[in-house]
């Protein structure tokens, strides 16, 4: 039996499809990723998924204008030797009322929400958290390059696993656009790709002071987590800008730990 070497962030994207009433036709696609807070699993994804919105002006973003309620994700199965997949449904509201966090300061305007997984006692879903996977502390810079690990067009990169999409960062990571957490980074983000996890990668010599290495000085390539990818800036045309929005990784805590349900109901 041929064996393959997987990256190990390739296991932690996850392709969803967002439907309504369970129908065999999704209505959008797009990419989430599960974190791992105090022994409970969240799904990570993007506001304008679970709702179908555009977080700003709150109008459809579909042409058919419909609004989700369920959450159809894929993941690896505990069947070995193969890999082998199977989906899983998580509904979008109980009793009417949304099941997912937002932001507790800026709610929806910070375009990520989290939901925490149920887990039934036969669950055979593999969870792969991001945040289980050491990454270097090493602050982001502007152009570092940047990898959106999600489902373009959901082309998957062989069985469910991602595509790994390269950008670069555009503006200065440590400040805030329009005052919030977000940056932008320098890509031709695709539809699909929307609620993946970003990380960065840089190659060279880490941690020298003054032009000194020391115990703590890295050779070869590091790299870490950054944040949640939402989509581009649309223009006239797809070429525009190229510019892609990505959400700080912090605000995925803070939505956790401010506990705070949206305030949306289900019709």
């Amino acid at each position: 039996m041929k064996k393959v070497n997987l990256n190990s962030l390739t296991y932690t994207a996850v392709p969803i499809t967002m439907h309504l009433d369970e129908t065999k036709q999704p209505l959008a696609s797009g990419t989430g990723f599960i974190y791992q807070y105090r022994e409970k699993f969240y799904l990570i994804t993007n506001w304008h998924n679970v709702t179908g919105l555009n977080p700003i002006t709150k109008e459809p973003i579909s042409k058919h204008g419909g609004i989700p309620d369920v959450i159809v994700m894929t993941l690896q199965i505990r069947k070995e030797p193969y890999i082998q997949w199977e989906n899983f449904h998580i509904n979008l509201y109980e009793d009417s009322d949304a099941d997912w966090y937002v932001h507790p300061i800026y709610k929806e305007l910070v375009d990520v929400v989290a939901m925490e997984l149920v887990i039934p006692e036969n669950f055979n879903g593999m969870l792969r958290p991001i945040n289980e996977i050491k990454f270097d502390e090493f602050k982001l810079e502007v152009a570092d390059d940047v990898y959106i690990l999600g489902f373009p067009y959901k082309i998957k990169g062989s069985g469910h696993f991602p595509i790994w999409k390269r950008g670069s960062v555009a503006s200065e990571p440590d400040l805030d656009y329009e005052g919030l957490p977000k940056f932008f980074i320098d890509t031709a983000g695709k539809s699909g790709m929307s609620g993946a996890p970003v990380v960065f990668r840089r190659t060279g010599i880490h941690g020298a002071v003054n032009g000194k290495i020391s115990n703590e000085t890295i050779i070869g390539q590091i790299q870490g987590f950054v944040g949640v990818y939402s989509g581009r800036i649309v223009g006239k045309s797809q070429l525009d800008a190229q510019l892609g929005v990505v959400w700080k990784k912090e605000v995925i805590e803070e939505i956790i730990t401010g506990g705070l349900k949206d305030e949306r109901k289900f019709a």
